[in-house]
């Protein structure tokens, strides 16, 4: 029952991370420049609004993936870093297209690469967290 409810509450996570991608890419031009804009003066970072908003595009996909590569592993027992992987890609491709009918954004193949590359990143990140809590598990057995 437990692990029911673990891999539950993993897929509600990777709905969630998809609705907060789909609602950012759902604001107007002017609505996601106002987002960036915000988030920089509230994070005071000497960056450009170019770069937060690639290394935004990157962090929701690496999110992304680490969260599907969790609701994967609740749910069948096993690693399934391909399949993580290929869902939180085509899902970018999705965004940008999505992007393609909301006033003043573009579909760009650099941001779905960027999102691509952040999903890859997620998925090694908890390809190698497995791997760390697994050596600790063994360490603690022996």
């Amino acid at each position: 029952m437990k692990k029911k409810i673990f891999a539950a509450f993993s897929w509600a996570a990777v709905a969630v991370c998809m609705g907060i991608i789909f609602f950012l890419s759902a604001q107007n031009g002017t609505e996601s420049g106002d987002t960036s804009h915000w988030l920089l003066e509230l994070l005071s970072l000497p960056v450009s609004e170019a770069f937060l908003r690639n290394a935004a595009h990157f962090l929701e996909f690496t999110g992304l993936a680490v969260l599907l590569f969790n609701a994967f592993y609740q749910t069948c027992g096993k690693k399934k870093p391909f399949l993580s992987f290929a869902i939180a890609s085509a899902y970018a491709a999705t965004d940008e297209i999505h992007q393609l009918f909301v006033e003043g954004r573009a579909c760009t193949f650099s941001d779905w690469l960027t999102d691509s590359c952040g999903a890859l990143t997620g998925v090694i990140a908890a390809c190698l967290l497995i791997k760390i809590f697994s050596c600790i598990k063994r360490g603690k057995t022996n």
